[in-house]
């Protein structure tokens, strides 16, 4: 089994725990938990849900929950679990912190582990070659295959058996400014096109995009999606999913091809705000806010479902749908047009007790998601919540866009990859934009990561 170092934990932890934080709005009112508010409708029916999962079963004692949500996530999560306590009596001692990936690993090497955690798909896989974990095809299938789509589900599954429950679910974007994106959009926007267009708007001395790739731990990883989603694009799922699992190559034409699309943009000052320097210092937090500047210092961004909350958490201005939305990110190749990347993580059990069982039913069930939908933080994977169900324009759009039949899942390296991998090719994509004429050399570097030289 990989070693979990506290670098990946908080690269991954910087990625998925930006969806959003709570708001002073659901800070007080009915169905409230720690400081998180819910509709009383929706906790009801998260209670009536979880009651009928039980049915005659007397359920007892607690359940052990650890991810990397911590602060007012990790609130918003305490109280998404709240119902089920209420109804079944089992309480559910949830640890959120960034360095989870190595408390995990710590737990399971002292055969100590908790009864469910939260982490990528990559790393369920792993712990499935050492330990027996939960197999939710075995109890609930009809009901997770009533509520998520096939690709949903496969990027949960391992060996064709469904292991993991999606809570929030964050997809790669491009986002945008409608007031000053002077762009291709709409289904049939081609990224060649996207391409000429950031020539074009290079050569009037007009900045394309934003590419804050951070700093510290989560430097470069925004670019480690972006190339990620541009391979997706080009030569669909399964090859990302080969590359992810190590069965393609880094050095291979096609992870060169997309690194070079990549750096098209990337690696020219003139495309990108502050210049390629500037980009690799900038704050991931706030780093896009450029799309909503007055006047705006760049007019598009690839980054995921967050990145809405974000710009409108730190910047002034915000109007979803009128200067700030997104789009699917145009595809190389139109066969690819539907297939998309993501970034969230999966809770899965190392305990099967009908505790754990009953969580996990709670967890997918449509009215937990719904409940969890509602608090505008993250967008939700089941099939059966309605868009209404946000608050949030963009959350809204995201939920009709991306969670239909025809959507691919694409899961890449960012997911399925031991952890140095992660890491390296994430320092990798710094390297390349400092130097780009180093790829051959990263590339051979990440893949001796992969071969564990």
């Amino acid at each position: 089994m990989r070693h979990l170092s506290a670098l990946t934990a908080l690269v991954l932890a910087g990625a998925l725990g930006l969806a959003g934080c709570a708001s002073d709005e659901q800070a007080a009112g009915s169905g409230s938990s720690g400081g998180v508010t819910f509709d009383k409708k929706l906790v009801d029916a998260a209670v009536a849900k979880a009651k009928s999962i039980v049915g005659d079963k007397k359920l007892s004692g607690s359940l052990s929950v650890m991810g990397d949500n911590s602060g007012s996530e990790g609130a918003l999560l305490q109280a998404f679990y709240k119902p089920f306590t209420d109804a079944t009596g089992v309480k559910v001692n949830y640890t959120g912190s960034g360095d989870n990936l190595n408390v995990v690993q710590s737990r399971v090497a002292a055969g100590n582990p908790p009864d469910l955690v939260t982490t990528a798909p990559g790393v369920m896989r792993q712990y499935s070659t050492t330990h027996k974990l939960l197999n939710l095809s075995s109890f609930m299938s009809d009901e997770l295959n009533g509520s998520y789509t096939k690709s949903v589900l496969d990027t949960a599954s391992i060996d064709g058996k469904v292991y993991g429950v999606y809570q929030g679910f964050n997809n790669i974007e491009l986002w945008y400014n409608p007031e000053s994106y002077t762009g291709p959009k709409g289904d049939s926007a081609t990224w060649q096109q996207v391409q000429d267009w950031t020539e074009k708007e290079g050569a009037a001395g007009k900045t394309a995009w934003c590419n804050a790739q951070g700093g510290g731990t989560s430097n470069g990883y925004p670019g480690e999606l972006f190339i990620e989603a541009l391979f997706a694009k080009k030569y669909g799922a399964q090859a990302t999913e080969d590359w992810g699992t190590g069965k393609l190559s880094w050095t291979s034409p096609q992870v060169k091809d997309a690194f070079q699309t990549f750096g098209a943009i990337a690696t020219h000052d003139q495309y990108v705000n502050g210049g390629v320097k500037g980009s690799l210092s900038q704050d991931t937090g706030t780093g896009s806010n450029g799309l909503v500047a007055e006047p705006p210092t760049c007019q598009a961004v690839v980054w995921g479902s967050w990145t809405g909350g974000l710009i409108a958490g730190s910047a002034k201005g915000v109007e979803p749908g009128k200067n700030l939305d997104f789009m699917k990110i145009p595809a190389s190749e139109p066969q690819y047009a539907n297939t998309e990347t993501y970034s969230a993580e999966v809770t899965y059990a190392f305990k099967d007790s009908p505790e754990t069982r009953a969580f996990l039913q709670y967890l997918a069930s449509d009215q937990a998601q719904a409940l969890l939908a509602s608090a505008n933080h993250w967008p939700v994977s089941n099939k059966n919540v309605s868009p209404d169900t946000y608050t949030d324009p963009i959350l809204q759009s995201i939920s009709k866009t991306y969670f239909g039949a025809d959507t691919q899942l694409a899961a890449g390296p960012a997911l399925l990859s031991k952890t140095a991998v992660i890491t390296g090719a994430a320092k990798g994509v710094v390297q390349y934009l400092q130097d780009p004429s180093s790829l051959d050399s990263v590339l051979q570097q990440i893949q001796d990561l992969e071969d564990g030289k």
